[in-house]
């Protein structure tokens, strides 16, 4: 007998979220009731009470989309309360339902749209970051914002510096603005560096990363802290198409389209590896050869290059965290990437941020396995052929 196992779809705003409860039965997948609730602790209290009515004592899979910060108050409750979360992102979620042919868009539609998600998929559970490393994370971030504003501001000052006649209350008011952002950044630096201190894992791990040419404190702490330690990481590539610097090909019988990265994933990491990646085309050995044997085939577009480096350097930090070792200037390189590439496609079918290596539906297997004992193959004589079998391939 085949146990019922239950999924919840989670469809959350701001203010309130609305959820939908389905059960696979072992032949179909039934909607058992759905509800709108609070996004607030009497909400998720009352969320769990209506859940317990409806299940009676079984285990059910939440699951709900990585809309922004919305999310995490009812993710971590859940957590909490022992409860399997997985959090999807919002664009598996729209492909799964693009799949499907769903028209109508509703909070109700998609609520039942991602229950289903999680029946048929069974998505990775959820983990809340170190408490550390999310501290850190906001530091870093807001570092980098300042950093940003900071340009901004001193490019505006350039400007009226050298206009004609510029009125000197807004120069004024530009430089303490300046003065400002540089003295935030300082002391959020400073945080930063007490709370690296303050882990003394982190810190010697922070300390063998620093040997790596061209790349410096921050750098590798803003990398970490947005990867979480990199867990949940089983390859370069993984993390590569996290970061957005995975290659996006398009290309369609003879037409050939450019070739470019999909700058679909975490935009923080792309942000601070840049500069770095530019200071190693120029001091590091190793990079500085990657990068003119990329512009050699590239002349025109040097920032291929950059890129490039910006890849490796990922997949270095990446990699010696992961070994806790220490960069050596003398390691010879492998030049055959592809090499690498094919190991980690055997090693790991899993992708973080694209939706196309999903791993076997453990619906569908089970539809399989019931189908072959209604039609009486055995396993032994018919499972090598089963896609030749129009019985069984309607259904697979």
């Amino acid at each position: 007998m085949i146990e019922n196992r239950f999924s919840v779809g989670i469809d959350i705003s701001a203010d309130d979220f609305y959820v939908s409860l389905m059960c696979f039965d072992g032949q179909r997948s039934v909607v058992k009731g759905s509800k709108k609730f609070s996004n607030n602790y009497s909400g998720f209290v009352a969320f769990l009470k209506w859940l317990a009515n409806k299940i009676k004592g079984g285990k059910a899979l939440f699951v709900m989309e990585a809309t922004g910060v919305y999310y995490e108050e009812l993710a971590y409750f859940l957590h909490c309360e022992g409860k399997d979360v997985a959090v999807v992102l919002a664009n598996k979620i729209k492909h799964y339902a693009n799949s499907l042919n769903v028209k109508t868009k509703t909070d109700k539609v998609d609520a039942g749209t991602i229950a289903l998600f999680g029946l048929e998929r069974r998505p990775d559970l959820w983990e809340p970051m170190s408490p550390l490393l999310r501290d850190i994370r906001y530091l870093c971030r807001e570092r980098l914002s300042l950093k940003n504003d900071l340009t901004r501001v001193k490019n505006q000052l350039h400007a009226l510096k050298r206009s004609h006649n510029a009125y000197e209350g807004v120069m004024d008011l530009k430089q303490q603005h300046i003065d400002f952002m540089e003295g935030a950044i300082e002391e959020i630096e400073k945080q930063i560096s007490v709370l690296i201190d303050s882990d003394k894992k982190l810190k010697k791990g922070v300390a063998k990363l620093e040997t790596i040419v061209s790349i410096r404190k921050f750098t590798i702490i803003t990398i970490l802290c947005e990867t979480n330690g990199f867990w949940g990481f089983n390859s370069i590539r993984q993390v590569v198409s996290y970061a957005g610097l995975d290659v996006k090909h398009h290309q369609s019988g003879k037409y050939a389209g450019r070739s470019k990265i999909s700058k679909q994933g975490n935009v923080r990491i792309r942000q601070c590896l840049y500069m770095p990646a530019l200071n190693a085309t120029q001091h590091n050995e190793p990079m500085k050869q990657l990068y003119e044997r990329v512009i050699e085939k590239n002349p025109t577009l040097k920032r291929k290059g950059i890129v490039a480096c910006m890849r490796k350097m990922l997949g270095l930090v990446f990699v010696l965290w992961k070994k806790d070792e220490e960069f050596d200037p003398n390691y010879q390189w492998k030049s055959k990437d592809k090499e690498s590439d094919n190991k980690d496609k055997k090693r790991s079918n899993k992708d973080i941020t694209s939706g196309n290596d999903e791993k076997s539906s453990p619906l569908v297997l089970q539809l399989a396995e019931l189908k072959k004992k209604e039609v009486g193959i055995t396993p032994t004589s018919q499972d090598k052929h089963r896609f030749k079998e129009s019985k069984l391939s309607s259904c697979l």
